[in-house]
């Protein structure tokens, strides 16, 4: 008779829960910042909207990123929403896509903590939270909005601005990698 090993628990380390909490902090004080340039866009230009309100999904991207734990990314989205709710009356509604994206952006990146995520995984995982932000946001579309041509330019300004966001968090994990902050 052999014994039963004990289950072990992979606890998400601390660092990862402490760095992604001060990445969501910096992601609420961008909100703060670009909602009244946002909340004027959404009325009056969906794909305008749709590229500039991929700045929201930048510090969750960062956070899933340099910490190499799968779910910061949803933790820090999490914890923007719980913030900006509590500055701004939009906050509670604007983290459903936040968290969302988030979710999105966890299951395509590594599912391995500790397992670094090349370039292409991290541009593949923002296209398909552009696509999650594209298909969050149509309910709420205004109906003279709901025509191929601006739906059409509304998706293509989504890919596009999660794409120049990942772009952006690549180029940050580089210039991290080659300071010696991060592996």
């Amino acid at each position: 008779m052999h014994e039963a090993r004990p289950r072990t628990v992979r606890r998400v380390p601390t660092s990862a829960l402490l760095i992604s909490a001060a990445f969501a902090a910096v992601q609420a004080l961008v909100f703060v910042m670009v909602v009244p340039i946002t909340s004027l866009l959404a009325v009056s230009s969906p794909p305008a909207y749709a590229l500039v309100a991929a700045v929201h999904t930048a510090m969750p991207l960062l956070a899933r990123v340099v910490t190499r734990v799968p779910g910061m990314a949803t933790f820090t989205a999490a914890v923007t929403g719980v913030l900006t709710s509590v500055i701004s009356p939009i906050g509670p509604i604007a983290a459903v896509p936040m968290v969302c994206a988030a979710i999105a952006l966890d299951l395509v990146l590594p599912l391995q903590r500790g397992t670094t995520a090349s370039a292409r995984r991290i541009l593949l995982a923002a296209a398909v939270a552009g696509v999650v932000l594209f298909l969050v946001a149509l309910p709420v579309f205004s109906p003279e909005h709901l025509v191929p041509g601006v739906l059409t330019a509304t998706f293509g300004a989504r890919l596009v601005g999660e794409l120049a966001v990942a772009a952006g968090v690549i180029g940050v994990r580089r210039l991290l990698v080659r300071a010696g902050t991060i592996r």
